[in-house]
């Protein structure tokens, strides 16, 4: 892990240092400062811009830690936020605007850490511009992690889980499980049969495949109040299509089931970024094309990235989520492909590319042969 700068307040002196300690043992490579007084926390931050993560404790006799974490986002939005408590109640989550990007439980374990400080490098280590991360750092519309999907993930990373409990947890969430079973029963992912069963249906998706619609669902949720619900769904369906005919051309073109089911899960999380613009009052008609943040890629591609990270996904996955738009962005061999898919997908769905023009310009790049010959003969379609 890159070495991170991390602020941490809280009003116990004693209670401090013994966190710094703990966090240190677990995170040698960050540098940890500490701070039991406002003063002199908020002097670090103006004066240290390029903070990574700050972490304030939640109840403090004369700042409550969601104050603090707020005046952040005004003094120095840079930063990851995050808010260390004992209450994890609905009540303390669900202050509107959301300033917590991350919760650390008291007591804390080494996994939480471990997770909160890797997702911070990697943000850090991603190419997001200076300004484009101070930009999302002020923005409080982003959705903390969502119960259903801890309790997911724990049950997909336990080996000695299987898919019936997966099944079990999905299936006590009606609109999850119903757009499982409507994307278990896609044309486009190839299966001859339909299937009225949820533990068939997580089955045929995988984990990977199940794990980002149980994301994209549980973050929409968050919106419905504030996203015109026709709006919404389209939006929903787009990925959805997005998703299947990437997955679907991935296959036709040689790649593993593995590589498949990373590019689906990629190219449906890819949209999370609009609905939290369409939130913010963006237009629709512009979400594709609009760069205010920075001018390598779409303002929903950086905030869709940032947010995933910060869920928990790949910094991989996030990186092609960010590059997707730029055919010879990625130079990793392992992620050529993957990304060569998303590129080609893109070109030809949303930006209304002939299948031949887009195959003569991958061509002319040199991209890989087998990915370019498929893309005249797949049968793509438009939602």
């Amino acid at each position: 892990m890159d070495s991170i700068t991390v602020v941490m307040l809280d009003d116990d002196a004693f209670l401090l240092k013994a966190l710094k300690r703990t966090m240190q043992r677990m995170c040698p490579e960050a540098c940890i400062e500490t701070f039991s007084e406002l003063e002199p926390f908020w002097c670090y931050l103006r004066e240290h811009p390029h903070v990574d993560l700050v972490i304030s404790d939640y109840l403090m006799p004369h700042m409550h830690g969601l104050d603090v974490l707020e005046r952040c986002t005004q003094e120095n939005s840079y930063p990851v936020r995050a808010l260390l408590t004992g209450d994890m109640t609905l009540a303390t989550m669900m202050r509107q605007p959301n300033v917590v990007h991350a919760y650390l439980a008291k007591p804390f374990n080494a996994q939480d850490v471990q997770a909160l400080f890797e997702a911070v490098a990697d943000l850090k280590r991603l190419p997001f511009s200076s300004a484009a991360r101070t930009a999302l750092g002020a923005m409080t519309s982003f959705p903390v992690s969502d119960g259903l999907l801890r309790k997911l993930k724990v049950l997909v990373d336990d080996d000695n889980s299987d898919a019936h409990e997966i099944a079990a947890v999905v299936a006590k969430e009606p609109v999850i499980m119903a757009k499982v079973l409507q994307l278990a029963n896609s044309a486009y992912l190839g299966f001859q049969r339909r299937t009225s069963s949820i533990d068939e249906a997580v089955s045929r998706l995988g984990t990977k495949m199940l794990m980002a619609v149980v994301s994209s669902m549980a973050i929409s949720k968050n919106y419905q109040t504030s996203v015109p619900a026709e709006c919404h769904q389209r939006q929903l369906d787009i990925a959805s299509d997005y998703a299947c005919c990437v997955k679907a051309f991935a296959k036709a073109c040689g790649l593993s089931r593995d590589a498949q089911e990373e590019l689906f899960a990629t190219a449906l999380l890819s949209f999370i970024g609009k609905i939290i613009l369409l939130a913010e009052g963006s237009d629709e008609s512009n979400l594709h094309n609009e760069a205010m943040l920075q001018d390598d890629g779409a303002d929903y591609q950086l905030i869709s990235a940032y947010v995933m990270r910060l869920w928990g996904y790949k910094a991989e996955l996030c990186e092609l989520i960010m590059k997707c738009h730029d055919a010879m962005a990625v130079t990793e061999p392992h992620l050529k492909s993957q990304h060569q898919i998303l590129f080609i997908a893109k070109q030809v769905l949303f930006y209304n590319k002939k299948p031949l023009e887009v195959q003569r310009y991958c061509t002319d790049r040199n991209m890989t042969p087998s990915i370019c010959q498929g893309i005249t003969g797949f049968p793509w379609f438009v939602s």
